[in-house]
Order: structure tokens, then C-alpha cells, then sequence
């Protein structure tokens, strides 16, 4: 196994160094960011006054127009390396593993000596799958360091992050390199497979992915006071609809009230006061104001404006799925690529 493993590292010397050295260089700037958050050191109590709108008399401005400078720089880079980089480094990984020998023309001879294809297979396959998985968990861990840090601040979770730390982004990158190797067995060639498997790849990430989580809205999106919805720091996920309710009034289909009804209350306002005057368009005219002062007396309910979003703490539901779905892809195209091998013509 170790003669193959260096038989493998020999052929794809290339890829290795730099998806090793992609790897390394984003996971250890993702500690330095971390510890650069960790070391303000920024108590509880300035985000308090700080939601109270008041972090200024407490002397905690510095350090928090410190952390959103770091959120908004050096954090957003190294957040959208962690969620691009663990695909594209399987996607480099995965797809030589069997169509450069296809395309070299190594595979008739391999073949022809090995007693199963299948064997062969896990002998290239094998070293690079211990590569990326060490690549990935190490990067998993820093990248939960990191959004653990930005937590302390009231950053609120992303869905378009949720494969960017700890196992989900494992899985992503594992579920690119069994795509990209399945790309490669089927294709013979090495940048066709890799143009294919990326597709897929991508399609799976912008399209399938959204499309999984908004099917998982309508379960867990709660109605809230739009004046509510930060709840502890932490803002919804997710928004599914929102409108004016009249919460005196029973709603239906779990509204939070009867949908409030602008005309009706306007007719209130007209039979109380009469009609507003028509050449009051600057809002300062005595016949205005007088109007004004007597439609005060039928007030707008409180509370009106409610929104239906999904909660922060539903997040661990979508990074399970995320784990579950990956994992399935991944492991299929792994599964598949044997009998793909098992049947193709060396060259």
C-alpha cells in the first residue's frame, strides 16, 4: 500500500503540493483572524449597550469598531475561503485518480496485472482520500473556531455558510472529490471530467442546496414583531413573508392576527373626522392638521408589522442536513465509480 501510495503521489505530485499548500495557507490564516477576535476580549455587556444603543458611555467602542473592522475584512475573506476552498480541492484531487491514467494509456497494463480493477482503484484512491479528509477536518475545526469567535458579536448565521466549518464542510469536500472521481472514470480525460464534475458541483451548491433548505422553511419559520426579531443578538435565517395584522382579531393558517384592513380603517377615520383635505399635500396646513388631531383619536393598532422568518436556532437542522445529503452524494459516487472501472475500456 505504500509503494502505491508513492506510486500515486509520483503521478499527481502536482495536485497534491497544491491542494496541500492551499489547504495550509487558508487554515492557518483562519487562526491568525481567530486569535486576532479572541483577543479583544470584548465582554457581554458592551453588546448589551450596544443593543440598548448606548456602548459608547460604557467604553467599549474601540474594541467593537475593532471587531466589525475584522468581521468585515480579514473574517469575510478567510469565511468565503473556508466555503469555496474544500470543493475545489476535491475537485483537483478527485479527477486525475483514474482519467490521467486513462488518458496516459498506464491503465491497459495496470489492468491487465492487477487481479480486480476494484483493488487497483483503492490503491490510487485511498492516498488521496487520507490527503483531503486531513485537509478537510483540519480546516472544518479552524473555520468552527472562527465562526465560534464572531459569535461573541451578533452575527447572525448564514445558510450560504453552512457547509463552511467543522463536519459539513468534510462532507462538501468529500462529496467533490467522489463527484470528480466518478467525472473521471466516466470521461477517460482530465479536463472534460473536470469541467463536468464542476458543473455538478456547483449546481449541486447554488441550486440544489437553496432549493433543499427553502423546502425546509415552511417546518420551522416562526411569525415574530418585526421589532422582536433580533432575539439575544441573533437575526432569523431566513425570511418567508410578512405583512400588517391586527392581533385584537383572531387570524388564520397560524397569522398572528387578522390581516389588517386599510380601507376599512380609513372609513372609520372618514365617518369620525370626514374626509382629509385634498390640498394638504405638504401635511402643514391648518385643515390638515385639525384633521389630523381628530383621526388621532382612532389610533393604529400596535404592534402591526410582523414578519414569518426562520429562527437562528433551527440552524443545526440545516447543517445536519447538509452532513446527511453530502455524505449520501459523496459516498454514492465513490460506490459507483468501482463498477464504472470494472467496466470501461482501458483507454
Amino acid at each position: 500500500m505504500l509503494r502505491a501510495a508513492w506510486l500515486t503521489y509520483r503521478m499527481h505530485r502536482f495536485e497534491v503540493v497544491i491542494s496541500a499548500l492551499l489547504m495550509a495557507v487558508l487554515a492557518v490564516s483562519v487562526l491568525i483572524v481567530t486569535s486576532h477576535l479572541m483577543d479583544l476580549n470584548i465582554p457581554d455587556t458592551c453588546w448589551q449597550s450596544s443593543r440598548d444603543g448606548g456602548f459608547e458611555a460604557t467604553g467599549c467602542a474601540e474594541s467593537m469598531e475593532r471587531f466589525w473592522d475584522i468581521a468585515g475584512s480579514e473574517a469575510g475573506y478567510a469565511r468565503a475561503g473556508l466555503g469555496l476552498l474544500a470543493p475545489i480541492v476535491g475537485l483537483i484531487l478527485g479527477v486525475p485518480i483514474v482519467a490521467r491514467e486513462v488518458e496516459l494509456r498506464t491503465t491497459s497494463l495496470a489492468w491487465s496485472l492487477a487481479l480486480h480493477r476494484g483493488r487497483w482503484l483503492l490503491s490510487r484512491l485511498l492516498p488521496m482520500l487520507a490527503l483531503a479528509t486531513a485537509g478537510f477536518v483540519i480546516l472544518g475545526w479552524a473555520g468552527s473556531g472562527l465562526f465560534k469567535a464572531m459569535e461573541v458579536g451578533p452575527v447572525s448565521p448564514s445558510l450560504t455558510e453552512v457547509a463552511s466549518q467543522g463536519p459539513t464542510l468534510v462532507a462538501r469536500g468529500l462529496m467533490a472529490l467522489g463527484v470528480a472521481v466518478l467525472a473521471g472514470a466516466v470521461v477517460g480525460r482530465t479536463m472534460p471530467a473536470l469541467l463536468l464534475a464542476a458543473i455538478a458541483v456547483i449546481a449541486w451548491s447554488f441550486f440544489g442546496v437553496p432549493t433543499v433548505q427553502q423546502s425546509m422553511f415552511a417546518d420551522r419559520a416562526v411569525w415574530t414583531n418585526d421589532e422582536n426579531g433580533w432575539r439575544d443578538g441573533m437575526g432569523p435565517i431566513g425570511y418567508v413573508e410578512g405583512g400588517e395584522f391586527d392581533t385584537s382579531k383572531p387570524g388564520v393558517d397560524g397569522e398572528p392576527g387578522a390581516r389588517f384592513d386599510y380601507e376599512g380603517f380609513h372609513r372609520q377615520q372618514v365617518e369620525l373626522c370626514g374626509s382629509p383635505p385634498e390640498d394638504a399635500e405638504d401635511g402643514e396646513s391648518p385643515e390638515w392638521l385639525s384633521w389630523q388631531t381628530c383621526a388621532e383619536q382612532l389610533p393604529y393598532p400596535e404592534n402591526i408589522y410582523w414578519s414569518k422568518v426562520v429562527p437562528a436556532s433551527t440552524y443545526p437542522d440545516f447543517q445536519l442536513m447538509e452532513l446527511a445529503v453530502n455524505t449520501g452524494i459523496g459516498g454514492a459516487a465513490f460506490l459507483l465509480t468501482f463498477p464504472v472501472v470494472a467496466r470501461r475500456r482501458p483507454s
